[in-house]
């Protein structure tokens, strides 16, 4: 198996601010993932939920290279008290997954698209079809289209990126990752997006701490496509569970050609969650809020080079 094409796949997986928070290890024909404690988010992600969805999102990717190879995998998720970074381990063999490995071409094309959509609708078939992207990795997409679960995230999503602005911790923490030229890693200004005009929180506007005054000023949907990824469970292996699922959706959505970006600020307060979760429903814990629509090109932003994601023998 080439390691390096698993590894140039694994790092391609969105994580927040783009901080790649992943290392990896061969051994014989498994993978070990490991958090790196040194790109994780103490302020932004206190409980570390969004680590570990994008550590998920790195092992469905590793997993969609495999399948492109010839390769099946099965994935252990772990919790090793002798080996606190260890997350999981992805074993190799086996048949792979023929849905899998089509999605392989759209790894390198997948992008958080921050720019302004069309009115156009997903058709329906599409929207079932991404939700089971999603079962099958262990979740679910609610679909946001009731007023009142709008009108709450709305809610939601407005308080959370007040208390954002307001924390003086967190905005630091973002200043070191967003904004300027970046070489291999953060959210560089050619990726920031438009931004919008009026005060509907359609797209996460990471600049509020750049100086952003080149930045043009859209006119965005006035009715988004929103929907929120969930599971039944929370905690660490849920949550690569549901990074898995979401990279899932990702993907199948860029290969239907529709774009994505992500609406994460509730989901990382606690205390909004509940604000953006469905007390009818047996999966009840929100693990991310999608955007969907179709909408222009947008550039790629950084990857760290392999060597340094790579644990040595």
């Amino acid at each position: 198996m080439d390691r390096d094409a698993l590894l140039r796949a694994a790092v391609l997986a969105p994580s927040m601010h783009n901080t790649q928070p992943w290392r990896f290890r061969f051994v014989g024909e498994t993978v070990e993932v490991y958090r790196d404690r040194t790109r994780e988010l103490p302020a932004e992600d206190p409980s570390r939920r969004m680590l570990f969805v994008s550590l998920g999102a790195a092992i469905f990717n590793l997993r969609v290279a495999a399948a492109a190879r010839g390769s099946g995998s099965e994935v252990r998720h772990l919790v090793d008290q002798q080996r606190p970074d260890l997350v999981a381990v992805v074993e190799l063999g086996g048949p792979p997954s023929e849905s899998m490995a089509g999605l392989a071409p759209y790894l390198s094309q997948r992008r958080t698209n921050r720019e302004p959509f069309a009115a156009e609708r997903l058709p329906g078939q599409v929207r079932v079809e991404l939700d089971l992207c999603a079962r099958v990795e262990g979740a679910v997409l609610q679909w946001l289209d009731t007023k009142s679960r709008q009108w709450w995230t709305r809610i939601a999503t407005n308080e959370a990126a007040a208390a954002d602005d307001d924390d003086a911790a967190r905005t630091a923490e973002r200043r070191q990752w967003v904004g300027g030229d970046r070489a291999s890693d953060g959210v560089p200004s050619s990726a920031l997006g438009s931004r919008v005009a009026g005060g509907n929180p359609v797209v996460r506007e990471l600049a509020a701490t750049v100086a952003d005054e080149a930045r043009p000023v859209a006119d965005f949907e006035r009715e988004p496509q929103l929907a929120v990824l969930a599971t039944r469970y929370d905690g660490p292996i849920e949550w690569l569970r549901a990074g898995q699922a979401l990279e899932h959706v990702l993907l199948e959505a860029t290969a239907r050609g529709v774009a994505t970006s992500l609406l994460n600020q509730a989901v990382e307060h606690e205390e909004l969650r509940p604000q953006i979760s469905d007390p009818l429903e047996p999966w009840q814990r929100p693990q991310a809020v999608i955007r969907f629509g179709y909408g222009p090109p947008v550039p790629p932003t950084p990857r760290r080079p392999i060597a340094e994601v790579l644990i040595p023998d």
